[in-house]
This record gives structure tokens, sequence and C-alpha cells, in this order.
């Protein structure tokens, strides 16, 4: 990590106990820039800008060289700056990690923790809320909501320089700048600075033929300066390669996408000449995640020892189709884009497939798990790829381990990438399982529709109806007795408790109550199933348990339910007693971040039962600051607010939700409404809610609705007397729906 520093001003350089004095510091900046030309009104406008206290945004398509532009001014401007950081828009979280540990802030990181923290920490421990500090924020691909949190608090905060293909960034309140190819003059100048001995019609032909783009100047570049090419030699190499593309009828491909190919196809032919093995990993790199393929990713291809890798990895730079840095390689997604097409057209390497190769190399490592985790570095060695890999739809077969890349993604407490993930292989293995009926396939199918379950619940996009075509489907599969079967139940038990579907809900439970109760075993799905049942029923299946034979992971489910036993019985010291060893239990290794956040739901949960309100409210605040905001934060806090009465704010905290997903948003919005007098929209909320209960209460609201009309006609005594005990009994039914929340 310490190569990514440049300590330009280190008055306390290794002195032990003493703070490294970080007043000029520079974090994973870019290579000074070999070849540019130009842009100076360009960088002129960004320096501008930012003087002006104005984050900036480079945008347009890729080759026009957003990315050089931005660390040629940075090259340039440096020294007016105390602080920059260049980080990569992909590996945001693990970049802003990176820096604050190396600044000696790692002990106020939480596992796992959220932009909202990492940004807050960064900002005022070590950028000082200075606008002498720049941060770059390099290669914007997709709008995500750690994005937009970053953007929001540091373009405040300190200079910001942004660069993407998309457009709109004044929405974010950033000035966008757009980054034009070369001029026919600057294409010319450009050559003849790096090919002076070319001569001047030549040059202008060349410019021509590559359209003025930077991206394919500097490739063409690249290859006459590597094997001394005469420059008419090169033109007529390309206008012969130029043939065999201009027949594409490709609508995806534009008229620049076919120039990039010419070049880079002439530079394809040079290294199948000088290293077949090079141009595999080329191509296994064009289905990988492109900002962030560790290196060591390539150890697990057993074609190549160590000596030949860096070998091959100097080769592909000097092509400048690859670029390498702090152990990690970078390739330019419309590389990847013209290496697929040609792979796809069987016209990269013969006999073999890059994509196919990759797979085995991704299934080496997912075997080798100890080398996943024991080093930390799964996201770039492994998931982030198998992730780009499935998404992208390019296997034609899932052979990894689903449950491992969906673990990964739901103990890093990525919801959305869990909901993309899931929803896709949910389809995938649908389909092979329909195809072959083998108990595999439906086991992991369970496991991958759970898990989408899941994350579309707490995103609020589920459709019910997909759990009862599941469940018709596959009904004579689900009364098997396996532990994948059970772990579907328990989550089709748990959303339709969510959906105010609870005499389904409470079907479930009891049969799973009944059956599992006389079983040895299965003792995650007892503590999983424990949450739902009666005091009794509880004690009953926890002593069912064998915690001798308990996981560490296991065991955090069990101080879980343990505690929650505890609070509905109303024993709240001897619950702080299991918080107490819960939370040791969490400090002995390091687990999900997950693990971490049911800890803090719980003791929240358990702050709100005492009636120490103001506490739980702190503890809600640290959930949606450190971990994620979903339907369970947004009740939790609605609950805590109504009891502090602080009423317009919880119904602030839940309106944005989407309602009609979830009961107990349902429940607290209409006692919110009713309270207003707002009966209609109470009606539209309870209006067609499957709940015996709820439905009372809709008739009670609707019986309240009609004397309150009256009461302006009818101001007796006996009246309005009338009406206040209605309406004592209907917010004491309200309450007892609230209070029945857990959370």
């Amino acid at each position: 990590m310490s190569n990514k520093v440049d300590q330009l001003s280190m008055e306390s350089k290794s002195i032990k106990g003493k703070a490294l004095d970080t007043t000029k510091t520079h974090w994973n900046l870019p290579e000074p820039v070999s070849i540019f030309f130009g842009r100076e009104s360009l960088i002129e406008s960004i320096h501008l800008k930012l003087q002006q206290n104005q984050a900036v945004a480079l945008s347009e398509m890729g080759g026009v060289g957003k990315t050089q532009t931005a660390a040629k001014f940075v090259q340039m401007h440096k020294d007016e700056y105390q602080k920059i950081f260049w980080i990569s828009a992909v590996s945001l979280k693990r970049s802003l990690s990176e820096i604050l540990c190396a600044f000696g802030c790692k002990q106020l990181i939480l596992d796992e923790p959220s932009m909202e923290t990492l940004t807050f920490i960064f900002l005022s421990k070590i950028c000082e809320g200075s606008k002498r500090s720049l941060v770059v924020l390099d290669d914007v691909t997709d709008v995500t909501k750690d994005v937009t949190s970053f953007i929001r608090n540091v373009k405040e905060k300190v200079s910001l320089l942004l660069t993407s293909q998309l457009k709109d960034w004044e929405d974010y309140g950033l000035i966008q700048i757009a980054v034009p190819c070369f001029q026919e003059q600057e294409s010319i100048g450009f050559l003849q600075n790096e090919l002076s001995s070319a001569s001047q019609h030549e040059i202008s032909i060349l410019a021509n033929r590559l359209q003025s783009l930077p991206l394919a100047l500097h490739q063409a570049i690249c290859y006459i300066k590597k094997h001394k090419v005469p420059l008419h030699k090169y033109i007529e190499q390309f206008e012969a390669c130029r043939e065999s593309v201009l027949g594409i009828k490709i609508t995806s491909f534009t008229e620049y996408d076919k120039t990039l190919l010419t070049v880079w196809d002439m530079a394809f032919e040079k290294i199948r000449v000088e290293s077949k093995n090079a141009l595999l990993i080329l191509g296994m790199m064009a289905f990988m995640d492109n900002r962030k393929i560790n290196k060591k990713t390539f150890s697990y291809f057993d074609r190549v020892d160590e000596f030949e890798l860096n070998e091959i990895i100097n080769l592909l730079c000097q092509y400048s189709l690859v670029n390498e840095r702090n152990e990690c390689l970078e390739i330019h997604s419309l590389v990847q884009k013209v290496i697929r097409y040609r792979i796809e057209q069987k016209q990269f390497v013969e006999d073999e497939c890059p994509l196919t190769l990759l797979e085995d190399v991704l299934l080496k490592i997912e075997v080798s798990v100890k080398d996943l985790f024991a080093n930390a570095d799964y996201e770039d060695l492994w998931y982030i790829h198998i992730f780009r890999l499935i998404m992208s739809g390019a296997l034609k077969t899932i052979n990894f381990h689903v449950s491992l890349v969906l673990n990964i993604a739901i103990g890093r407490m990525e919801m959305e990438n869990l909901y993309q993930i899931s929803e896709l292989l949910s389809k995938v293995l649908l389909k092979q399982y329909r195809l072959f009926r083998d108990v595999e396939t439906f086991h992991n199918l369970l496991v991958v529709h759970r898990r989408f379950i899941n994350a579309s619940s707490q995103l609020g996009l589920l459709n019910l109806n997909e759990i009862f075509a599941f469940e018709k489907e596959f009904s004579s599969e689900l009364e098997e007795n396996h532990v994948e079967v059970y772990r579907w139940k328990l989550q089709q038990a748990e959303t339709y408790n969510i959906h105010g579907r609870v005499s389904l809900c409470n079907d479930i439970v009891r049969n799973l109550f009944n059956e599992l109760v006389k079983k040895k075993g299965f003792d995650y799905i007892k503590l999983r199933l424990a949450s739902f049942l009666t005091v009794r029923d509880m004690e009953v299946l926890l002593n069912s348990v064998d915690t001798n034979n308990l996981s560490d992971a296991d065991f955090l489910v069990y101080y879980y339910a343990k505690c929650s036993l505890y609070i509905k019985n109303g024993c709240f010291d001897l619950a702080e007693q299991v918080m107490k060893n819960w939370k040791e239990h969490l400090h002995r290794k390091q687990f999900s971040r997950s693990s971490y956040f049911n800890f803090t739901q719980k003791h929240c949960f358990l702050l709100y039962k005492k009636g120490n309100y103001n506490e739980a409210l702190l503890v809600c605040d640290e959930i949606k600051r450190d971990f994620f905001t979903d339907a369970a934060v947004l009740v939790s806090e609605a609950l805590i607010l109504i009891k502090l009465g602080k009423f317009n704010d919880a119904e602030v905290s839940i309106d944005d939700w989407n309602q009609c997903n979830n009961a107990f948003i349902i429940r607290i919005s209409s006692y919110l409404k009713f309270r207003k007098h707002d009966f209609e929209a109470v009606e539209n909320l309870l209006t067609n809610v499957e709940d015996e209960d709820l439905s009372n209460l809709l008739f009670l609201v609707k019986e309240y609705a009609k004397l309150h009309r009256q009461l302006e006609n009818n101001k007796s005594r006996e009246f309005v007397e009338r009406c206040l005990q209605m309406k004592k009994i209907v917010n004491e039914l309200f309450q007892v729906q609230l209070d029945s929340i857990y959370f």
C-alpha cells in the first residue's frame, strides 16, 4: 500500500510513536503522461472552474482522452494542492478504506462500513474539509447510490474532478465539460510531436484515417515506435486491415469503434506472432472487470510461470493495450469490446476460447477458498470478475459455487448487486432444472431464489405472486426434508410476515416447528425459526439445539434467537447479558458485514423495548450511517420517533418507501394518517390487506370517520364523548398493531 502514497513532505518519517505528517500527499496518481498533445484551453477551463470552487465532470464517449486529460491536469497543477487522491469509481469503497488505513485512521473504521462513514472520516480526518485537497474520481460508469453519496458530500468540502462517459452531471451539481475529439490540426500536431521523422503528407493522411480519435492516434504511435515501421508502411497495413472491418454490420459499432478495431487488429496480429499466451491472457481480460484485475489471478493460469507472466504484461503495456498500476492491471472498455467481438467471430485465437480458460482459472481460485479470504483479496481476485461474467450473460452454464458468490454479496450488504445477480441466476437455473430435473440444480435454485426473495423484499420490489407461482410449480420438490428446502420455507414465512400475510406465515412456521422439533440436527434452521414462535415454543425449540456443534457463524444466530426470547419475555437484563456475549464473540474473529448489522439492529430493538427511545434513535442513525437503509431500518426509526412524539418526522421517514410491499409500514403509515384525520388515506392503505386484525381495524376507522363528520353538526356532550371513546378504541388497536412489530 505504501507505494501508493507519495509523501512529498515527511518531517516525521518512520519515527516511532510520532504521527505521520500528511501535509503534502499524493495518493495513487497515474504515471506522468508521456504521450500528450494540446488540450491547453480545456485544461485551463478545468483549472478555472476548480478555482471557483465548482466540481467538474469531464464527459464524452470512450477514447477521446478524458482520463489522460485529467492526469495531465494533475501533472501540471499538483503543486497547487496539499493533497491529491486519484480514485477509481469502480473500487470506491475499497480505495477509501485503503486511504484511511494508510493515514492511521484504521481504528475509526468498522468492519464493512457504509459509504457515508468512510466519506465523513476521509473528509474530516484527512482532507480536513480543505479546498486545497483534490479528489479525481475516474471512470464513473454507473450512477450508484455509493457514487452519488460520495459526490454529494465531497463536492462541498474539497475540489472534485470526475471522468465519465455518462452525461447530465449538472443534475448532480457538477459543471460538465465535454472532451471532444481532436480537430484535424491537433491530430497532425500530435503525430508530428511523436513521429518527427515522418512527412507532413503522410501524417495528414494517417490523422484523417484515424478520424482524429486520440485513443486511436495513441495506439498507432505505440505500434509504430515498437516496430520502427515507416509511416507509409503503417498506412498501407492499416488500409489492408480496414477492408475487413468496414463490412461489419453491427449497430453497436460506431465508425470510431471500427477505426479502433482496425488499429487493434494490427496489434493483435503482432502479439499473435510474439506470444500466443499473451493473446490468451488479453482475451481473458476482455471478460473481466476492466479496472481492477489482480495480477495474482493469472498465477492460476498454469501455462505461464511468474517470469513469463511479467514478460507478457510488459508486452501488452508496450502496445498500450494494458496499464499496470499497484499490482493491478487495467484495460480500456473499448479494447474489451473489440476483443469480445473477435472472439465471438472466432477470429482471435485459433482452436481455443479465452472465456473457457478464464472460467477454468476462476474455478481454480474458487476451490482455494483459503486464498480468497485469508488474503482478503477476493474482491479483485475473484468476486468482481465472477459477478461481471454472470451478469454479462457470457456463460452458457453456471459452474461456479453460486452460494459463495451470493454470500459475499449479502455479507457485504450489496443489496442491489444481490438482487441483480440472484434474479439472473434464478432464470438460468429455472431453465436448467426444467430441462434436466436433477436434484443438485434444484437445491442451487432454492439457494438463489431465496436470496432473490430476500433482496427484492428489502428493496421493496417483490411481487408475492412470484412466490406463489414457484411454490405451485415445485410443490412436490418442496416436500423434501432437505436443509435448502427448510431455508427457502423460512424465507417464504419471513416474507409473508413482512407483507401482511400473517395466516400464511403462521401455517409455515407451525408446520416447520412440528417437523423440526422432533429431529436431530438442522440447528441453524431451528435458530432462525425461533424468532417467529411464541415464548413457550421458542424455549422448546432452542432446547433441542446442540450448542456444542454450532459453528462460529451459527453461534451468532443462536445469540440472536436467545436475545429475542428474553426480549419477548421482558427479561431485559438477561437480554443485555446475551448482547454482551454476542459482542465478545463478534470481536474474536472477522465476520461479514451483515453479522454486525444483525447485532446492531437487535441492540436498537432492545433499547426500544426498554423505553430508552433517545438511545435507540442514536443506534438507528448508526445503522443508517454505517450499513444501509432498508424497510426494516425505516420501520424501526418510525416506531422510535412515534414513541418520542415526533409524528411528522416518523411520517417523513417512511414516505418514500413502497408502502404496498410492507405490512409493517402500512400499519405505521395508517396510524400516522389516522392521527391527522386523513381517513381516505387510511382506507386506501388498509383496503385489500389480507389481515383479519387490520380488516377489523379498517371497519372501526370507517365508523369513527362517520362520527367525526357528524361532529360538525352535533356538538352535544354525549356525542362528543362517544366520538372520543371510539377514537380511544381505534388508537389502542393501532397501538397493539405497532407493538406487535419486531425488528
